[in-house]
């Protein structure tokens, strides 16, 4: 009798764990059939952001809010002076039309320096499935006028390139981090059997006429379709938070610091302990951000057999330890695609939530380091379908950016 229960409980939570992806993955692919339907149908205008699946954010040296959005094969945006109230007129990205990936994890990214520089990264699928460019474009006048569009990476292999992360310095020094598939690639031409794709990242400076962007591997095994997370540590180093694979298909999450000493080979350190097994890409990314005291903090999202749901933890020696993770959000309504960001001694957690008809997005801020927590607020709701949120900084005010399908997008202080 004892074992009969065993097994069974062991085929309920099999099963549990089952129909919690495949209902996460039916309700995207639903949501992105009812917008393509609504584009197509021409509810909107086709250069409207009401139309994009992706809009990226962020705040100008001068404090100008910048939103990016993608529409048939063009980059627009737009600026606003009053923190996202009011917006200037759309502008298109002066470069030629291309396929641009913007959905879900995978987006268009914009960074600025402290001279009217403005940097664009974006991936651009190739002409066979699962293959991509990772590409960039910059201004030196404010946008006014762009770069002609380059290729980041640098194998010229028909393979995976993409879900590119970007940060760039006041200097304008560029740091492209992104997902790799060249190693896998000539592994499976030997005949070799590849789990996952690698880290790469790419570095250049334009004001410094270094156009050409370096190509250096971080880390191999890493999970295929999860977004990369990056912040610059107090000595100036940056640090990647990523999904990676351990073993058999068990996906956490990894995090390295990369050192002054170029010469110094990078140590990851397993963040995530919550074993997920699962033989496929969760399509879940994570979020860090390093405050004034160096302290790293982290959030996530697991479905292993240690672990579910959305964890925060923090870190004061750059990932070799941990604080105890905290669970966030309400696992039985699908808490999920969480980001967060300091400011000083506050930590600020968003993150979306699902009642079956409605996307719910749920705030949560630390006014200690990370001690403790207030209680979730609801903040928004779509019935629509929805992108990830983000959390943006404008001096001492953080800010959330949220795009809702076909309702419009978000951009609300918290």
């Amino acid at each position: 009798m004892l074992i009969m229960i065993r097994t069974l409980l062991q085929v309920i939570t099999i099963t549990s764990l089952m129909l919690t992806a495949t209902l996460t993955a039916a309700v995207e692919h639903n949501h992105q059939a009812m917008a393509l339907k609504e584009v197509q149908a021409g509810n909107c205008e086709k250069t409207e952001i009401t139309c994009a699946k992706t809009v990226t954010t962020a705040f100008s040296p001068n404090g100008d809010l910048w939103r990016l959005w993608t529409l048939n094969s063009i980059l627009y945006f737009q600026m606003s002076a009053d923190n996202g109230l009011t917006f200037s007129t759309r502008r298109s990205v002066g470069i030629d039309k291309e396929k641009i990936s913007a959905r879900n994890e995978n987006r268009p990214k914009i960074a600025f320096d402290k001279y009217q520089g403005v940097y664009l990264s974006w991936a651009t699928p190739r002409e066979k499935k699962y293959t991509a460019d990772v590409r960039f474009a910059y201004s030196n006048d404010y946008g006014k006028t762009f770069t002609k569009a380059i290729t980041v990476n640098n194998d010229n292999l028909l393979t995976g390139h993409s879900f590119n992360e970007m940060l760039v310095t006041d200097d304008g020094d560029i740091s492209i981090v992104w997902l790799d598939s060249r190693l896998a690639y000539q592994l499976r031409k030997e005949g070799k059997q590849t789990n996952g794709s690698a880290l790469y990242i790419g570095k250049a400076n334009y004001r410094k006429n270094q156009t050409t962007f370096s190509n250096q591997p971080l880390a191999n095994n890493t999970c295929v379709c999860c977004r990369i997370a990056m912040d610059f540590n107090n000595n100036n180093e940056l640090a990647v938070f990523w999904r990676h694979i351990y073993g058999d298909n068990i996906r956490e999450f990894a995090l390295l610091t990369l050192s002054q000493d170029e010469n110094a080979q990078p140590l990851p350190y397993q963040v995530s302990h919550d074993h997920w097994q699962i033989n496929g890409c969760p399509h879940q990314g994570g979020a860090i951000s390093i405050n004034d005291n160096n302290r790293y903090h982290m959030v996530w999202f697991n479905q292993g057999d240690l672990g579910k749901g959305i964890f925060y933890a923090s870190s004061s020696d750059q990932g070799k330890t941990l604080t105890q993770p905290i669970s966030v959000g309400v696992q039985s309504a699908q808490a999920a695609y969480p980001h967060l960001n300091t400011n000083g001694n506050k930590i600020d957690i968003v993150w979306t939530q699902f009642t079956g008809t409605e996307h719910e997005l749920w705030h949560q801020r630390s006014n200690d380091n990370g001690k403790s927590f207030s209680a979730a607020e609801l903040l928004a709701i779509s019935s629509k379908g929805s992108d990830r949120p983000f959390i943006i900084k404008k001096g001492n005010v953080s800010y959330v950016s949220w795009h809702r399908l076909k309702q419009g997008h978000l951009v609300q202080a918290l």
